[in-house]
């Protein structure tokens, strides 16, 4: 069928007689009018052949509101009825009179229709009962068809936020509902995307323009630099216009406190923290983890040597540049040392110790564990404690002076199951199996396997800090698999670690500490242990050359020699095939 040529006049409808130039709505003096719409009975828009616009099936169409919610953009493929009102059918099953405007719609659980119920959630404040009478008393706010999708405002996954805040608490979330007679109304369309999307959580603009524009360049040069990928970009800038619109103040640098507060709000914590910490804008206000653990455990202490302890405390911690002067320990060092002295300390407050100034060596010599390595555990663990109490002149006597131990009674280390060591050789994860071949064929370090560089692998070898390793084949093969799947996965990734994961990829930062006995669903210490004990049995306890091979002591190495005169190791035990020759 030809196409009508359309009214010169309005340049919408065709002409209304044949070789006319204009419709019937714009011919001036014309006394007819086109007849209804013989399918529909509409007097408007009418086209050709007794059909309106709307029924025509070669006229084109023009978007019109739907026919549930009058949302504006709706079509006829879909009949006229906008996509979230064709889902509102899909999920709602009754149908009814509305409460609100009135009409037989499909309703939900409040019988309310789409429109009315909207119009209830825009104007409800958090906490109050539903009313939706009440809500659509004075109309309802009309909207865009197809424009509610969740990516169009902030609507997090209930799986992702589990700890998403209550409705009874709305201080989290400031939200103010929009009343039907505000006077003035938003833009349309945002120019800048980010802007618009951070507008959404709630939340006013940020305070300094100026501001905001700076940290927002500063998160796209930190994005580049890192190989941030785009959607964790645009997450990041808009965490930060966000965080501007959070704060009281305008005042540098953000506080740890501040930037916490965008986890009630499911945006990323993390990336923002590492923008802020890249450029000096970012104060850790949060209090020490370990002070807090250590406070909880002396808690029951008397007051005077829960004082006392606390001092060994801070030195342990922060260390002392007075005379005596002492370097600070590491965390697992307080720790250890407290968790060795608190049974004992317990038991000295539950006698009436209210100082350590009243133990003498006597007491000590009775609380310690007779034997063993508990024994040795406490030992120096008091050890530390009274020497540096009397470095401060806070006891009059050392107990621990002169009081010797024995070191630490160590395992005899034996092998791993092989069929272990063949399915995670085998194993269908490239970064497993990459993993378990460096520590069973050159028994690698956890450490060393998390701190490996990617210019350590060349020229099939691996340069550490102590020794060059030539790579056996099979390992070759295993790490050029895993460097495929990093590619793929990482494409765009600056990390210069060998190894990374879906945290570590966006930084320059080593994977975690447990990361490989995750992936490997075993101690990587466990695997190392098997292979220079496999090492011993095959050289016949050359002991320079385990020291060699595997950058150990002489004495570690001593110590795995042990292993050859361990009854358990038969010699059906030392003729096992080994899963490292294929």
């Amino acid at each position: 069928m030809t196409p009508p040529k359309l009214c010169e006049g309005c340049g919408l409808r065709p002409e209304g007689y044949s070789r006319r130039q204009w419709c019937y709505d714009c011919k001036a003096g014309s006394k007819g009018r086109p007849r209804p719409c013989r399918r529909c009975g509409s007097t408007q828009d009418y086209w050709a052949s007794r059909l309106c616009r709307r029924c025509h099936q070669y006229a084109p169409q023009l978007p019109e509101s739907c026919g549930d919610c009058y949302a504006w953009g709706a079509q006829r493929i879909h009949k006229w009825i906008c996509q979230g009102c064709r889902g509102w059918r899909q999920w709602q099953s009754r149908t009814g009179r509305c409460l609100g405007c009135r009409r037989d719609q499909t309703l939900n659980e409040h019988q309310a229709c789409r429109l009315c119920w909207l119009q209830t959630k825009r104007v409800r404040r958090p906490g109050d009962r539903v009313d939706v009478p009440a809500a659509n008393r004075f109309g309802q706010q009309l909207m865009f068809a197809d424009m509610s999708s969740s990516k169009n405002g902030h609507r997090p996954h209930p799986r992702i936020r589990r700890n998403r805040p209550s409705d009874d608490v709305p201080e989290l979330l400031p939200q103010q509902p929009v009343q039907p007679e505000v006077p003035g109304q938003l833009d349309l369309f945002a120019r800048v995307p980010v802007v618009d999307t951070a507008r959404r959580y709630g939340f006013p603009a940020p305070g300094d323009g100026r501001q905001a524009a700076h940290l927002d360049r500063l998160a796209v040069e930190h994005a580049v630099l890192h190989g941030w990928s785009t959607y964790r970009t645009y997450r990041a800038r808009v965490a930060i216009r966000v965080l501007l619109g959070m704060r009281d103040t305008t005042d540098m640098p953000i506080t740890t406190h501040e930037v916490d507060r965008l986890r009630t709000v499911a945006l990323p914590v993390e990336a923002v923290s590492a923008i802020l910490t890249s450029a000096d804008l970012l104060h850790d206000d949060r209090p020490d983890s370990l002070r807090l653990w250590f406070d909880d455990q002396i808690r029951d202490l008397p007051d005077v040597l829960a004082d006392e302890l606390r001092i060994w405390f801070d030195v342990m911690r922060h260390g002392s540049t007075t005379p005596p002067r002492r370097r600070h320990r590491s965390e697992i060092t307080i720790r250890y040392h407290t968790r060795s002295a608190m049974p004992i300390l317990h038991a000295w407050a539950s006698t009436g110790t209210r100082s350590l100034r009243q133990i003498g060596r006597q007491d000590v010599l009775e609380a310690l564990p007779t034997t063993g390595n508990p024994r040795t555990q406490a030992g120096r663990a008091f050890r530390s404690i009274f020497t540096i109490l009397k470095g401060r002149k806070l006891i009059f006597q050392n107990p621990m002076a002169r009081m010797r131990f024995e070191q630490y009674t160590r395992r005899t280390p034996l092998p791993i199951n092989p069929e272990q060591m063949r399915v995670l050789l085998d194993s269908p994860d490239p970064t497993a199996a990459a993993l378990a071949a460096l520590t069973a064929f050159h028994g690698l370090r956890p450490a060393e396997l998390r701190t490996l560089q990617l210019n350590d692998f060349r020229d099939s070898r691996l340069y550490l800090t102590d020794r060059t390793v030539p790579l056996a084949p099979l390992v070759l093969q295993r790490l050029a698999d895993y460097l495929d799947h990093r590619y793929r996965r990482w494409p765009n990734s600056l990390n210069p670690h060998l190894f990374v994961n879906y945290k570590s990829a966006c930084t320059v930062d080593p994977v975690h500490t447990n990361w490989p006995r995750k992936r490997l669903g075993t101690a990587p210490t466990a695997i190392r242990r098997d292979r220079i004990v496999d090492e011993v049995i095959s050289t016949g306890g050359d002991l320079r050359r385990v020291c060699d091979f595997f950058g150990v002591t002489m004495a570690t190495a001593v110590h795995y020699g042990t292993v050859l005169e361990h009854p358990d190791l038969t010699n059906d035990h030392l003729g096992s095939p080994n899963p490292r020759v294929k």
